[in-house]
């Protein structure tokens, strides 16, 4: 009898202390797993960077790469240029308040970023190389490159892949793929959207425009553009033949929209520097473009920026098909 009443006593107290941790789920599992095993990253500079594990404290100085990382559920430490981050790109989740500003994407602060600790600094290659040394004495920098030149792969497919390549050192690969489905998915939408409308196969020219010693410049999106590229996904037709650069931009003036005054012109400018209805809306150039005249030279959000990941070019495209009338 003392023998049964132990062995149900013994029982009782398994049952308990079982109760009283909760088994892990499948996800948490395969989390903790990936969290466990080295993860390495070779950069757009060929230099192969190895971590023991997942990084945890990032510090991004560019704003494609901190878009990248707030996708991925990834809050960076540091993120340089917070202010015109918050406003030149205002998809995705915000940073201001919840982390610290490392100073200029030109000219981060060493000293704030070796205070923060990171396990991993991610950095632009145009734009790192003076301060590169530097930084590796603080902790592991892996170089992206947003062009992805010379990588044989449009700069929607580097976009995509760049991604992919951020969350296997945070340790988010799943949902990498979560969010790229998310965008798949809102190009079969604005492409449905745009065919119900009858907007399908609309040609337009996209541009950013602004205030450069004291007259207004304009960056036409050419076919090797990000913008070009996911809005042909749905399509669109870009008008603007000219050459981009590695960026997929031509910089020019107003002369050169005399070259697609036939198509639809969709513009991104700041609240603070609108060329397109300040200085341009008194040039008899601008006056005379069709598209003017027509009223289809049609704003987009100030703060859809054209250079970005998966966020900015689900608002690129939801911005455009509100544009359209879609």
């Amino acid at each position: 009898m003392l023998r049964r009443v132990v062995a149900v006593l013994a029982l009782a107290m398994a049952a308990t202390a079982c109760g009283s941790t909760a088994a892990p789920t499948a996800g948490q599992a395969t989390q903790s797993a990936a969290a466990a095993k080295p993860v390495s990253i070779k950069g757009a500079d060929g230099v192969a960077v190895e971590l023991k594990a997942p990084a945890t404290k990032v510090v991004s100085l560019e704003w494609t790469y901190t878009e990248d990382l707030l996708a991925l559920g990834v809050t960076p430490v540091g993120v340089a240029d917070v202010d015109n981050y918050e406003t030149w790109v205002t998809a995705g989740e915000r940073v201001k308040g919840r982390t610290t500003d490392v100073g200029t994407r030109q000219e981060p602060s060493l000293e704030k970023i070796t205070a923060l600790a990171p396990d991993l600094i991610v950095a632009e290659k145009f734009r790192v190389g003076q301060n590169l040394d530097a930084l590796k004495q603080i902790a592991p920098v892996v170089v992206l490159d947003y062009t992805g030149e010379g990588r044989g792969r449009t700069q929607y497919a580097h976009m995509r892949q760049t991604l992919k390549d951020l969350a296997v050192v945070v340790g988010r690969q799943a949902e990498a793929d979560r969010v790229l489905a998310g965008l798949d998915a809102k190009i079969a939408e604005v492409k449905g959207r745009l065919e119900k409308a009858g907007k399908a196969g609309t040609d337009y020219t996209v541009t950013q425009g602004y205030t450069g010693e004291n007259a207004p410049v304009l960056r036409l999106l050419a076919d090797n553009s990000l913008a070009a590229q996911v809005l042909a996904e749905t399509g669109l037709k870009n008008a603007w033949k000219g050459k981009g650069d590695s960026w997929g931009m031509t910089e020019t003036d107003v002369e050169a929209l005399k070259q697609v005054d036939k198509a639809t012109l969709l513009y991104v400018a700041s609240d603070k520097d609108n060329v397109f209805t300040g200085a341009l809306a008194k040039n008899p150039i601008w006056q005379g473009l069709t598209f003017v005249k027509e009223k289809r030279a049609l704003p987009l959000d100030p703060g859809t920026w054209l250079w970005g990941g998966p966020k900015t070019t689900e608002q690129l495209l939801e911005e455009t098909a509100k544009a359209l009338g879609a």
